[in-house]
């Protein structure tokens, strides 16, 4: 099994893990309202962002690499139609897609398991008609990097995250510590590298998010995730 393929093995493992539904305010608040648009959901996984924008009045395709996870997406699709469409494919190309053919595309959580992230996002832009959104939700850069720990201030019992090796991109195994069973290793990217790229491809970035998280004391202190929203320009 080739490392892009590699959630095709874990698929049933990993619907478990993450669960049915989507409950995600900041995703869902960046979004907005879609009601008659034409979405993409990239990296679609099993269908929870699909099904989310679904149930909003989108009309929505979803591609995701992993022809299990698909399965899993088009069954519970079978049991509770929504009208969404899932396709295989790589979202380094999007082949398949029309050109200027969505109002809008997500990549939830996502973005950064994926190699080539200019690839990716020139395959974004393409298949976006002029003016078009982007929302993407990502493990944060700054405070997941490949060298990273937690640390309690023996004076007053504090939790601060400390964070290294930021400047090494690539990819790394860091984040299946979570979930060892699960192929769920990352491409640390560094922030200034994901506003190049999207500036370069023609993405202007619109609204970020860096939200506290209260399932661990740490992500009070720093933020675990961030997310984004970009148009067109």
């Amino acid at each position: 099994m080739g490392v892009e393929a590699r959630y095709d093995g874990v698929a049933g493992e990993y619907d478990a893990w993450v669960g049915v539904e989507l409950a995600d305010p900041v995703f869902e608040e960046l979004v907005g309202g879609v009601a008659g648009q034409e979405v993409c959901a990239v990296a679609c996984g099993q269908g929870r962002e699909a099904r989310y924008l679904a149930s909003q009045g989108a009309v929505v395709t979803g591609v995701d690499l992993s022809e299990n996870l698909l399965a899993i997406a088009r069954e519970r699709e079978e049991a509770d139609p929504l009208g969404i469409t899932y396709l295989q494919g790589d979202a380094h190309t999007l082949d398949g897609l029309a050109t200027e053919s969505f109002d809008g595309v997500v990549c939830y959580m996502a973005l950064m398991d994926i190699p080539s992230l200019d690839r990716a996002l020139q395959s974004i832009a393409r298949v976006l008609r002029p003016g078009g959104w982007f929302v993407f939700a990502i493990t944060h850069p700054c405070f997941k990097t490949p060298a990273t720990g937690d640390l309690v201030d023996h004076t007053n019992n504090t939790i601060r995250r400390t964070v290294g090796r930021y400047f090494d991109e690539g990819y790394w195994d860091g984040p299946g510590q979570v979930q060892p069973a699960l192929p769920i290793g990352a491409y640390h990217r560094m922030l200034s590298t994901y506003v190049t790229e999207l500036n370069r491809v023609g993405f202007v970035i619109d609204q970020l998010r860096e939200p506290p998280l209260d399932h661990k004391p740490v992500w009070l202190e720093v933020p675990c995730l961030l997310y984004a929203r970009c148009r067109l320009a």
